[in-house]
């Protein structure tokens, strides 16, 4: 099992005091190399290193750093893992997922660090004409970060808003043991969030800021997942009609996913998280799972087939050996794992926020559905026949089309889960062998949903008889 960093102290509560410090009791002194968070945060620029800090947090392991982007393919149907492993991402793979298990953990702890570093701009006392672009970063931040603990944490919004999501805690305060939130109310919150941001949004600069059409791509996505498809066309259209990015043509994708470069040629990538030799996870990070590093991690053959022979993206997967000696196929949308400046990790993509306009666009509008389905299509598959069909087969083109396009980017099950697909896997050579019960996972399944750690039940009597069902 690989090692990870974990806090040893649980809890909601007690990451707060970690990251910021407590006056609580005894312990009502501040110590004297630590500065109050009401003083620590008094000019423009002390709030622009805060801000700093929370765009730090998204590239944590357990966040976009490796367990975002994994599990939500290999617990779908993209990937799965070798035999000859350490033992990391075996228990999503295989649906054995405990609740003291290191990787909701990991998740929920970093989200939630991540989430108190965008607070902490947020609820500070500056005034300043300067700061609301700042801010609005932080809010868009702190949604994003909700957006995906409700997603991995909770029933999809599309199942039941009303069922139990996550907390939510939008201020500094060592005494909160919160409750889970339903799902609705999170989602609100999100809404909320990228709402407010957009209001004093900066504009573009370069791929690892948020820019007002990046959190507009967001704001779609989030539209999408809560099956509001008029506001998700909305913002997708929108971005999609400013004409500001460009979708990668084939001469330049695979250079395109070579480029660990930040980006201020508004190519492709709306928002990524920024890793670069002085931040990053090492061999830890979602490419050594992938390719150059443990590489334990293979795109399943039932992916691999799905692309056309004349489709781009077919050569992101190489065919190779596993390190046992079994045929594969190698990720290689990961390539600079062990290099200096290793791959920044994508959020939102132009290529999603198309496909976004095409899902929701239907049932109302086919020709608009297939108007952006295929403008993407002209760009990763040129010399395929456009798409022309309706109804059910058009809707299940476009979700084939994320699939494969979105495919190592984390989305896979939480697509199948707001859209209660059933999940169908195959066996692969070298493999963790599967019985079917394991390799077919029906749609409900609790297992679909991620336990809240144990650690946090411990140390938070108000949600410990909140856990999700089954575990």
């Amino acid at each position: 099992m690989r090692k990870r960093i974990l806090y040893s102290t649980p809890g909601i509560c007690i990451v707060l005091l970690l990251c910021s410090g407590c006056s609580k009791t005894f312990l009502n002194k501040t110590p004297p190399n630590a500065i109050p968070l009401d003083q620590a945060l008094t000019t423009p620029a002390e709030l622009d290193q805060a801000l700093n800090g929370a765009y730090a947090a998204l590239r944590n392991i357990g966040v976009y750093g490796a367990d975002f982007l994994i599990t939500g393919d290999v617990q779908a149907d993209n990937v799965y893992v070798e035999t000859n492993t350490m033992g990391a991402y075996v228990a999503q793979y295989s649906y054995t997922v405990l609740v003291n298990d290191p990787v909701p953990n990991a998740m929920w702890t970093n989200a939630y660090i991540g989430i108190l570093r965008a607070n902490q701009v947020i609820n500070a006392s500056i005034e300043s004409a300067s700061i609301d672009t700042i801010k609005s970063q932080a809010y868009a931040i702190r949604a994003l970060l909700y957006f995906k603990l409700v997603n991995i944490f909770a029933t999809a919004y599309t199942t039941d808003p009303t069922a139990l999501g996550v907390p939510l805690a939008l201020s500094y305060n060592p005494d909160l043991l919160p409750k889970r939130n339903t799902v609705g109310e999170v989602y609100s919150q999100i809404v909320n969030d990228l709402q407010t941001a957009l209001k004093s949004t900066p504009g573009y600069v370069n791929s690892v800021l948020l820019s007002r059409y990046a959190i507009e791509g967001l704001l779609a996505k989030v539209y999408l997942y809560e099956g509001d498809k008029t506001n998700a066309k909305s913002m997708a259209v929108d971005v999609i009609n400013a004409g500001v990015f460009k979708l990668v043509s084939p001469a330049n994708y695979n250079a395109f996913w070579n480029n660990s470069s930040i980006q201020t040629d508004s190519n492709e990538v709306l928002f990524e998280v920024d890793v670069d030799q002085a931040n990053s996870n090492g061999s830890l990070g979602v490419g050594g799972y992938y390719i150059n590093g443990f590489q334990e991690l293979y795109a399943s053959s039932q992916l691999y087939n799905l692309y056309s022979a004349t489709d781009i993206r077919r050569t992101l997967l190489i065919p190779g050996l596993t390190k046992s000696g079994d045929s594969a196929y190698l990720v290689n949308k990961f390539p600079n794992a062990q290099n200096p400046d290793p791959d920044n990790l994508k959020v939102i993509r132009l290529a999603e926020v198309y496909l976004i306009a095409a899902e929701s666009s239907l049932p109302a509008n086919e020709p608009d559905a297939l108007m952006y389905l295929n403008a993407l299509m002209a760009k990763r598959n040129p010399a395929g026949a456009p798409y022309s069909s309706s109804g059910s087969a058009l809707l299940n083109d476009i979700v084939l089309e994320r699939r494969k396009e979105l495919a190592f980017e984390g989305d896979r099950l939480y697509d199948m889960n707001r859209l209660q697909l059933a999940i169908n896997r195959i066996a692969n050579p070298g493999a963790i062998p599967l019985n079917s019960s394991y390799l077919s996972i029906s749609f409900p399944d609790y297992r679909r949903i991620a336990p809240i750690p144990q650690d946090e039940i411990n140390a938070n009597p108000n949600i410990a008889s909140q856990q999700n069902q089954g575990y």
